[in-house]
């Protein structure tokens, strides 16, 4: 049974999507400690498709987008005729199947890593404008059972999940095991985690909320950053901080179009970043039960 984990947080500019696809991809290429390669799924589920731009060249983005295999078709069995006034409900409840809308991005046959993404597209916005008013129970139920098969057919399946409350907001949660939320050591990084913190624990009765996991993202190299200190030491916030951090590194900004990525890099530092992220992504591995 594979382990949903929602990548969030209410305030934007945090490397979110950084972190995402970061952890994502070294899960399906090193052992963490554990089994070699892990069969990984990343959904991008952000309107801005950052997470597909950054695993995909744009001739195979724009052709997939066109084949119509993004979450979109997850939520709506038709993106032909939407409109930013009317969200059209899907009179079918079932999703289209897996393999139907993934794309492999990586893979070594050797270790059985996998790595798959289900691409995001901007269309995707329609749904979050026109959701208010209209009943969105199909939709749910759309996204929750392609969640379960995703937990047959992966280990680990993460979702880059927009800066927002919304219907993604909530299905992404309701659907999650846990959520990894990344904050960058800066003013009003409190704020962001109180949201975050309100919406993962905004249930109904008999729901479980996922577990949250702090990740503090950008930090520096040397010494720590004083807001940093100050939430590890709210009893609120404490608790739920990891103990590696994500320091700052232009390694971990260059991927784009499924080249560049630190593991791959020649770059000054890249060593050392490369370090840094194995430290995280073990970490990460233990701390949301990823069986060795």
């Amino acid at each position: 049974m594979g382990i949903v984990v929602t990548v969030m947080n209410m305030k934007g500019g945090v490397g979110k999507t950084t972190t995402a696809v970061h952890l994502a991809s070294i899960a399906a290429r090193y052992s963490l400690g554990g089994k070699p390669g892990r069969r990984v799924l990343a959904i991008d589920y952000d309107p801005q498709f950052n997470l597909s731009q950054t695993l995909l060249d744009p001739k195979t983005y724009f052709a997939i987008e066109k084949a119509r295999k993004t979450t979109l078709a997850v939520l709506s069995e038709d993106d032909v005729a939407i409109n930013p006034y009317e969200l059209a409900v899907p009179g079918n409840h079932n999703p289209p199947k897996v393999a139907s809308l993934v794309t492999r991005v990586y893979e070594n046959k050797a270790t059985g890593g996998v790595l798959d993404l289900l691409p995001s597209t901007m269309d995707l916005m329609y749904i979050a404008l026109g959701q208010a008013t209209t009943q969105v129970k199909p939709i749910e139920e759309r996204f929750r059972k392609f969640i379960a098969e995703c937990r047959d057919k992966y280990d680990l399946i993460i979702i880059d999940c927009h800066p927002a409350g919304s219907l993604f907001t909530k299905t992404s949660l309701k659907n999650s095991d846990h959520v990894l939320i990344p904050v960058v050591p800066k003013n009003y990084s409190v704020r962001g985690i109180g949201l975050m913190m309100a919406f993962i624990n905004a249930k109904k009765a008999n729901e479980t909320s996922p577990t949250p996991h702090i990740l503090f993202n950008s930090t520096p190299r040397v010494g720590v950053a004083s807001q940093e200190t100050v939430i590890r030491n709210d009893k609120a916030y404490g608790p739920h901080c990891m103990v590696a951090t994500l320091k700052w590194y232009q390694a971990f900004a260059d991927p784009d179009g499924g080249a560049g990525f630190v593991w791959n890099s020649t770059k000054p530092y890249s060593t050392q970043a490369f370090q840094n992220l194995i430290a995280v992504a073990t970490e990460f591995r233990q701390r949301v039960g990823l069986r060795p």
